[in-house]
């Protein structure tokens, strides 16, 4: 009985179209809010109410933050550009305690470089891509793996799943699904590879699927890319 949930916020990463698409068919709205330890912890709010109309975006800088989408060079971005979160504001850390190299790299004039890539619709909601370090830059194009899981997200004929990017000769990066079966027996890997189609342009689809037992996940419940890297890694080396 969700008679008396007026709305949700919801925060820690991207959240896929089929997780909130329940809610709000059923008129609660979910909201996000975007931040991290160094932002303490909040820079950017989709309010609930703000949702229905916004519905993937994690809104505009909060109370008294500034955020910017700038290119590699740290130069602004026209609105619809992917570009990397700088964020400033007086909730935003000073420095690294005790790694003066660490705080060099990532604050820039009192901007955080908060190293996730997003862009921003035409009136200045903005919206999270991806992961930079996660980004898969195959043949020049960058694929962002969130994209990719939004559409496993509406499946059920596996567990769970995420996608990397994984080193390839031609290419020089392919993105991969790695998977947790539902079952006993994993299903046949073109079932899964035949999710995108005519969902995503064919250089976003992934090369191949991978299963493993679990996924590595923090205490947050985020999957940890890296070590999903590594263990797929090891997996090619075994075989």
């Amino acid at each position: 009985d969700l008679s008396s949930l007026r709305g949700l916020m919801a925060g820690s990463s991207t959240i896929p179209d089929a997780t909130t698409r329940p809610f709000f068919e059923r008129g609660i709205p979910v909201g996000q809010v975007y931040g991290s330890t160094e932002t303490a912890p909040t820079a950017i709010v989709l309010k609930a109410g703000q949702a229905f109309n916004h519905r993937g975006s994690c809104g505009k800088p909060s109370t008294l933050c500034e955020v910017r989408i700038v290119d590699d060079n740290g130069a602004d971005v026209q609105a619809g550009t992917p570009g990397e979160l700088w964020v400033r504001g007086p909730n935003i850390l000073q420095e690294y305690w005790e790694n003066p190299e660490a705080t060099t790299e990532s604050i820039t004039d009192g901007w955080f470089h908060t190293g996730d890539i997003g862009h921003t619709d035409a009136d200045g909601w903005i919206y999270v891509d991806d992961r930079k370090k996660d980004v898969v830059i195959s043949g020049g194009e960058n694929i962002y793996p969130a994209e990719l899981e939004h559409v496993l997200a509406e499946s059920d004929i596996f567990r769970e799943a995420t996608v990397v990017g994984q080193p390839d000769q031609r290419w020089g990066e392919v993105p991969v699904v790695v998977a947790v079966a539902a079952g006993e027996v994993p299903v046949d890997d073109q079932a899964v590879l035949d999710l995108f189609e005519g969902r995503l342009a064919r250089f976003k689809h992934p090369q191949k699927v991978m299963w493993v037992d679990e996924l590595p996940r923090n205490v947050m419940g985020k999957v940890l890319k890296h070590e999903v890297r590594d263990l797929i890694a090891g997996m090619g080396e075994e075989g």
